[in-house]
């Protein structure tokens, strides 16, 4: 079965995703009609079919809410919530802007499974992945009177498959750190659909959160003195024995030797320096937290790890919170530089042969998991824009050098 489009083909997230989600389904098509037949059903596509990142059921406009507050920008975050509004005034359902029409989707869909998971009728909001590597798509479940349900993830291929797992994992064991400044969802449901992982979680997003776009520290501080947190030598961490294994992955033989002359410069280095050991979240962004309370609600914990040097969440958050406000140039990434050893400094109490040891070693964490995320997908010959390899090697190189 193909997708039916018309004037132009739709883009390969908005086919691939449509397949997957209602793998059963008599037709599938792209229309401009409002009158869809009887067993059939419309999705709005947004923001438009040529740029699909939502899918919500035209018939449910209490969905709109799944738009608003999940951009990572001011401009889309204001465009988001037009949207919405439209969407809740019945516009969009009236309007003959372009939708997915699903013709008779199955008792054996995704919508379907949703609902026999959580045993009650919900109407369900569709944020597609990206197919070019990690295909995953996230999902918003709610009830009929816009009340959030539920989040939940679908992996699609390995590394989408794997990253369900993870999270899964991650969540059950943050559950057991007694944590009071983080506050995180808990799995409701998990079942594999068709050979995929599907994950449930309990909703965050409650009310009105606090405007703070502030380093978190304190709940930062908490994660990572939880349970497990230590003193002790890099080299001898459970993160330095992932990052050794890691690295052999790598398919690309020039940036596995690259990455591994890293791995050994910062290995002599890492015996010789002690930095605080602990929890982390692997993904700390700006847009995967919300404050609330003083609190800080926190989601998408598939990178958790322990044993990981303290400053990695702070450090990346610098990072992606300047990629999004500033760019990736050589002045934001100098700009981070300094913001991330006064963090390091300031917060944790960092010398500057230590800073220097960390920071070194989260650039080899971020451009490793860049490399094998993309890794035998069309992006793998792309190169990390901002803090990439070019930056890892200046800091690699300015680390003390083994005598012998």
């Amino acid at each position: 079965m193909s997708l039916q489009t018309s004037p132009r083909a739709a883009p390969a997230v908005l086919t691939e995703t449509a397949h997957v989600v209602w793998p059963d389904a008599r037709e599938l098509q792209v229309t401009r009609s409002t009158k869809a037949p009887a067993g059939s059903r419309d999705w709005v596509v947004l923001p438009s079919v040529a740029t699909p990142r939502w899918l919500l059921p035209a018939d449910a406009p209490a969905t709109a809410r799944a738009l608003v507050g999940q951009e990572p920008t001011r401009t889309r975050q204001v465009a988001a919530t037009l949207v919405a509004r439209a969407h809740r005034a019945g516009l969009v359902h009236r309007v003959p802007v372009r939708r997915l029409r699903v013709d008779h989707p199955g008792d054996d869909s995704l919508e379907a499974t949703l609902r026999r998971m959580l045993r009650t009728e919900v109407d369900v909001a569709i944020r597609l992945g990206s197919w070019r590597h990690a295909r995953s798509v996230v999902v918003r479940l709610f009830a009929s009177d816009g009340t959030t349900l539920a989040f939940g993830k679908l992996g699609v291929d390995d590394l989408g498959r794997t990253s369900v797992r993870e999270e899964a994992r991650a969540l059950a064991r943050v559950a057991q750190l007694d944590l009071t400044q983080v506050v995180h969802s808990e799995v409701v449901g998990r079942e594999v659909w068709r050979g995929l992982e599907v994950l449930l979680v309990t909703p965050l997003l409650l009310g009105r959160g606090d405007d703070d776009d502030g380093l978190p520290v304190a709940a930062m501080r908490e994660l990572a003195g939880a349970a497990g947190s230590r003193v002790g030598p890099l080299s001898d961490s459970a993160w330095w024995t992932g990052l050794s294994e890691r690295v052999v992955e790598v398919a690309d033989p020039s940036v596995r030797e690259e990455l591994g002359s890293h791995v050994d410069h910062l290995r002599w280095v890492a015996s010789g320096t002690a930095v605080p050991l602990g929890p982390s979240h692997g993904d700390w962004t700006p847009w995967n937290m919300a404050w609330k309370g003083g609190r800080v609600l926190l989601w998408d914990w598939e990178h958790f790890a322990e044993d990981v040097p303290v400053g990695f969440d702070h450090s990346h958050f610098l990072a992606q919170q300047l990629r999004v406000s500033s760019g990736t140039g050589p002045d934001v990434e100098a700009t981070w530089l300094e913001l991330a050893h006064v963090a390091l400094q300031q917060h944790i109490g960092l010398d500057h042969a230590a800073r220097d040891l960390v920071l070194a070693a989260y650039l080899l964490e971020v451009n490793l998991r860049y490399v094998l995320d993309r890794q035998g997908t069309p992006q793998e010959v792309e190169r990390r824009a901002g803090w990439g390899l070019e930056m890892l090697r200046r800091r690699v190189q300015d680390l003390p050098h083994d005598p012998g």
